[in-house]
């Protein structure tokens, strides 16, 4: 065909009627042209729609480990205020159910009996418990997955008796302990709360009296219920243990 350029020069200087003689010519270069200008446009758009993609990626990197970060803090809070909510209804179905004979013998989950009580009696939420294939209770577990404990306690020294009964939690993260044991609990007749301390001794001694002041207890007795911030802090730790004493 030639130089297309040329062609249409010369096209262009003839006269109208000899023009046909390079159409064929003409459309050719005019095809050919108009090809390398699509192609040209469609390299700039597939360069810049890589670059917008990539940005894009970026984009959506980013705001998804900003939203795996900010669901899993959710999720830690929601599971904080349900264990909150937990224990407030544990405490007030004890109660209810244990206040007219005066003692909570029987409350017990270590026993078959005493886990058909907490059933029967409906003492722990259902969410709480897991059950065989006859419906029986085998595991009582809380909001972080973690087992709970509910069993009765006494203790004498002399002529002084003091009754109740525990919560313990476990498998409670580090930031769950802290605000668990910071929490300003309305629950009636709580008086005692221990991280990582299971001592026989301290709900009788924060009933009597005698208790003294240790870092990881808090006593209604000494006034350190809720414990401090600063304690909670230096002895909570991961899969953490909390003590509630009830009276």
């Amino acid at each position: 065909m030639g130089n297309c350029n040329f062609k249409q020069t010369i096209c262009d200087a003839n006269a109208s009627g000899r023009e046909h003689s390079f159409a064929p010519q003409n459309i050719y270069c005019n095809a050919l042209f108009n090809s390398k200008e699509v192609q040209n446009v469609e390299g700039g758009q597939n360069g810049r729609s890589m670059i917008e993609m990539l940005g894009v990626l970026a984009i959506i990197g980013v705001l998804s480990v900003g939203g795996i970060a900010g669901y899993s803090k959710a999720m830690q809070k929601y599971r904080i205020n349900k264990t909150i909510e937990q224990i407030t209804l544990i405490a007030g179905n004890v109660r209810a159910f244990f206040g007219p004979q005066g003692n909570y013998d029987g409350l017990s989950s270590y026993s078959d009996t005493g886990k058909a009580i907490i059933k029967k009696a409906k003492l722990v939420p259902d969410e709480m418990l897991t059950l065989d294939s006859d419906g029986n209770i085998t595991n009582i577990t809380n909001a972080f997955g973690g087992a709970v404990y509910i069993y009765d306690y006494w203790g004498s020294n002399g002529s002084k008796t003091v009754t109740g009964y525990k919560i313990t939690l476990y498998g409670l993260p580090q930031e769950a302990c802290i605000e668990l044991s910071t929490h300003d609990w309305s629950v009636s007749d709580l008086i005692a709360l221990a991280i990582n301390e299971d001592d026989s001794a301290v709900m009788f001694d924060c009933v009597t009296g005698d208790y003294w002041d240790d870092d990881n207890v808090g006593c209604i007795y000494n006034k350190t219920l809720p414990i401090s911030v600063d304690k909670a802090a230096s002895t909570c730790s991961d899969d953490a243990e909390l003590h509630f004493y009830f009276r």
